[in-house]
């Protein structure tokens, strides 16, 4: 069985490995919390039912066209929520995508399913995810050298494509790996013209992670991420490397470098019983990189909802007993 998985994920790997430019996907530093905006096949790996907000802003303050602007600063907030579904060996989730750069945006709502294969040691899962991805631009941002000029659009123009993905996850209680692919079927989008036409590429994303008890009470959990662009490919493609310890199942904390870009410190808190509330705060530490500012912020807040008690009867209610 773990050969099947190896095959799969060359197979998905292989469908992107084309000479070809696409976009920039948005990029977090507290990916391992966010298994399901990068591989729809995580859905229900956790075994409970949470929901989660990830809010980021990328070089902070990052500034195009003057100190009166807002700036072109990349902003990101992800939406999501996964379930088990343990009876038909499933998971399923959505997440909701807002993505901001200068005059660009991008917004998805993506829904996944997986099929969980229980193994001897781990759980292999097979997962795809469809939806609708709208690209778009905001040409009141835009700050023209003539204004007025009639051949500047106004307003906002975007289009809704429909989007594909898959992927394949492998857990355990002490490790995990992953690949996925987004984008599979390339929609083409022609916005404000009918001259040219831009793709949505595919990008391929590698995720793992090992975790490690050293003690009673304190885990160390490394990790890695690697997104392979085919918009531009090696070149515009990331890697990004966690270490993050946690003690008592409840505070975390960990460091991290994402390659050629910026060195990160990631703190956490796990709350209410059960640990079902999640709370973390990540900062990047921009490197060498004089045009952008110094600093990229990201907060996450998740709930875990309760597990339904198969032993507790549901109510009756009938007109001649109220309770």
């Amino acid at each position: 069985m773990i050969r099947t998985f190896y095959f799969f994920a060359f197979l998905l790997l292989t469908l992107t490995a084309q000479s070809v430019f696409a976009q920039q996907e948005p990029q977090l530093s507290m990916y391992m919390y966010n298994p399901l905006y990068y591989n729809p096949a995580a859905a229900g790996s956790e075994g409970v039912s949470r929901i989660q907000l990830t809010q980021r802003t990328q070089y902070l303050g990052y500034q195009t066209t003057g100190n009166s602007d807002p700036g072109g600063a990349q902003n990101s907030q992800i939406l999501s929520f996964n379930m088990p579904l343990a009876r038909i060996k499933s998971g399923i989730g959505i997440y909701l995508l807002n993505d901001k750069v200068g005059p660009n945006y991008n917004q998805s709502v993506q829904l996944s399913y997986a099929y969980r294969l229980a193994l001897k040691s781990g759980t292999l899962a097979f997962g795809v995810q469809a939806g609708l991805f709208n690209k778009g631009y905001d040409y009141g941002v835009l700050r023209p050298s003539d204004a007025g000029d009639p051949l500047i659009p106004t307003g906002r123009i975007g289009q809704a494509k429909p989007d594909i993905g898959a992927g394949v996850y492998y857990n355990t209680t002490d490790y995990w790996v992953g690949v996925s692919v987004n984008h599979i079927n390339k929609a083409p989008y022609q916005i404000g013209t009918d001259r040219s036409t831009n793709p949505l590429y595919p990008s391929a994303y590698l995720s793992a992670g090992y975790r490690l008890g050293i003690g009673y009470d304190i885990d160390i959990q490394p990790s890695i991420l690697i997104q392979y662009a085919t918009l531009g490919g090696i070149r515009n493609s990331t890697a990004t490397i966690n270490l993050v310890g946690t003690y008592d199942n409840r505070i975390w904390a960990g460091v991290g470098y994402r390659y050629q870009d910026a060195a990160m410190a990631t703190v956490g808190i796990n709350l209410m019983r059960n640990n079902a509330l999640r709370v973390g705060y990540s900062v990047d530490l921009v490197l060498g990189a004089s045009a952008k500012s110094a600093t990229s912020h990201e907060f996450m807040i998740g709930y875990a909802l309760p597990a339904p008690d198969p032993r507790k009867k549901p109510i009756i209610r009938t007109p001649r007993f109220r309770y």
